[in-house]
């Protein structure tokens, strides 16, 4: 059974939750101006070719959703440094301690996750649908239609990548208001490195690598087992290095 303090702290928390959702309801109307211009920039493809045979010219478009991928990701690692920003100026209306906080803003940030995976990964099927009425009469590849079963894979997929990149742009945002100097450090140490890297190897390994680490993995399951774990221990270092700041002191 749970202490009575475990069940105060989970309903504060779910308040808090319930109250963040409604304060910062247009953070999801500005996912929807960046998937909209993502969703512009991707009309023209990633590129094409063409050529002709006994007297029939072809040109091939490649349409791809990445770029809405890349832009909602964006987002949503933009909104864990927001609510750690701005989160806690909503909790100065609840008795609350800074454990609650944290466990709401992790909600508030995981529920954005699989409205942004699902936005995303429809977004880029609506993309083929507009290319494909707009040019009447177009060959498509067999891989321009979605398969429902990938369809899920792909919501699946940028869920998690989404609530990934937002726990960890939380914990940065939480160390830039412990620490304003990181507001520089942070920046210049991730583009310092990856300027040093570039220089000595001719490619950022490091963020090659951190990126394949997540990207090539094939399996569903132990995807989110990676994404579970490393989400963990960032959220993890969130509660052991900022569970005793006062949360009034972003009022």
């Amino acid at each position: 059974m749970m202490s009575l303090t475990e069940t105060s702290i989970l309903a504060v928390a779910k308040t808090q939750y319930h109250y963040k959702t409604k304060a910062h309801a247009g953070l999801f109307y500005t996912l929807i101006a960046v998937q909209l211009l993502a969703f512009l920039f991707s009309l023209n493809g990633v590129g094409s070719s063409g050529g002709s045979n006994q007297g029939i010219s072809y040109t091939i478009k490649y349409v791809t959703g990445d770029m809405i991928i890349i832009f909602t990701l964006i987002w949503a690692f933009s909104i864990g440094i927001s609510m750690a920003n701005n989160g806690f100026k909503t909790d100065f209306t609840f008795v609350s301690n800074r454990l609650s906080s944290h466990l709401s803003s992790l909600a508030f940030l995981l529920t954005a996750a699989v409205i942004a995976g699902v936005t995303a990964t429809l977004c880029g099927l609506l993309l083929r649908v507009v290319m494909f009425l707009s040019h009447g009469g177009v060959d498509a590849g067999p891989a321009f239609w979605i398969a429902p079963p990938a369809l899920l894979s792909g919501i699946f997929a940028a869920t998690l990548y989404a609530a990934l990149l937002s726990i960890i742009g939380y914990l940065i945002g939480m160390l830039t208001q412990q620490h304003p100097a990181f507001v520089v450090l942070l920046p210049g140490l991730f583009f310092g490195t990856l300027f040093m890297e570039a220089r000595s190897t001719g490619q950022a390994r490091t963020l090659i690598s951190a990126i394949e680490f997540f990207s090539t993995e094939g399996s569903h399951a132990l995807l989110a087992l990676k994404v579970v774990l490393v989400s963990s221990i960032v959220f993890g270092c969130v509660i052991l290095f900022f569970n005793r700041m006062e949360v009034r002191k972003w009022h």
